[in-house]
């Protein structure tokens, strides 16, 4: 009998646990649609926020994805993405749910962060994408292994998990913590304005003055300014009777 832990989606720890819900004041998604339809649809949010509860009890500490993340880096870890945990149909259906890739991971003070695009020119995953611009849905959801015993601590009214490995990531109509919320979406290809670009490098964890700053330097080593000495040779040139 094969003894592979099996992820889940849902903890089996606890039950009788209350539910605190948080404002969902962060939950607003903006669509960009760039010139190229099929430009790769890129978003960031939260899959976890470390001061939610989910509806199961269970509150993430600031660094139980550490390991996980360091992993991932290192190209030894995989972290999948589905639409409402759809791996689970795998029992009843041929058909494969995967829907796009994670292409970063982060733990930052509000919690963990993550960039993922959405496979382009899969039927899944352009009517995600269409839900996903009309606001129709805006959950992540994390499935996470079995917790070992030491890297929980069980409090009164929650427990507090320390160390988590992923299996996957699923976008969702409505995540166990409520506060877990797609927050932007963009596509490089999407970028025709300076402020496109701003949101975009804010998304990566800039500031916005840093996405300023960062985009006017880069303007000024493309589009140098030229020096006294060239626009007086360029004067004298056109004066030039050739």
């Amino acid at each position: 009998m094969s003894t592979t832990k099996k992820p889940a989606c849902r903890s089996q720890m606890r039950r009788d646990l209350p539910v605190r819900l948080l404002p969902m004041n962060d939950s607003n998604i903006r669509f960009v649609q760039g010139k190229n339809p099929r430009a790769t649809y890129q978003f960031t949010g939260y899959a976890v926020k470390w001061d939610s509860v989910n509806t199961y009890g269970e509150q993430f500490a600031r660094g139980a994805f550490a390991e996980l993340i360091s992993q991932v880096k290192a190209q030894v870890k995989s972290v999948y993405m589905y639409y409402n945990h759809g791996w689970r149909d795998f029992v009843d259906t041929p058909i494969r749910r995967r829907i796009g890739k994670w292409v970063r991971l982060e733990e930052d003070d509000i919690g963990l962060k993550v960039t993922g695009e959405l496979t382009a020119n899969l039927a899944i995953a352009e009517d995600v994408k269409a839900m996903m611009a009309h606001g129709t849905i805006d959950g992540l959801s994390i499935c996470f292994y079995p917790v070992a015993p030491m890297d929980y601590d069980e409090q009164d009214d929650r427990i507090i998990i320390k160390r988590a490995d992923l299996y996957e990531i699923s976008i969702v109509d409505e995540p166990s913590d409520r506060a877990a919320r797609i927050e932007s979406d963009h596509s490089i290809d999407a970028i025709e304005s300076e402020a496109d670009a701003t949101r975009m490098l804010s998304a990566f964890g800039m500031s916005e003055a840093q996405a300023r700053s960062f985009i006017g330097k880069l303007d000024d080593i493309l589009h140098p300014e030229p020096s006294q000495e060239v626009e007086s040779l360029t004067r004298a040139l056109a004066h030039l009777e050739l």
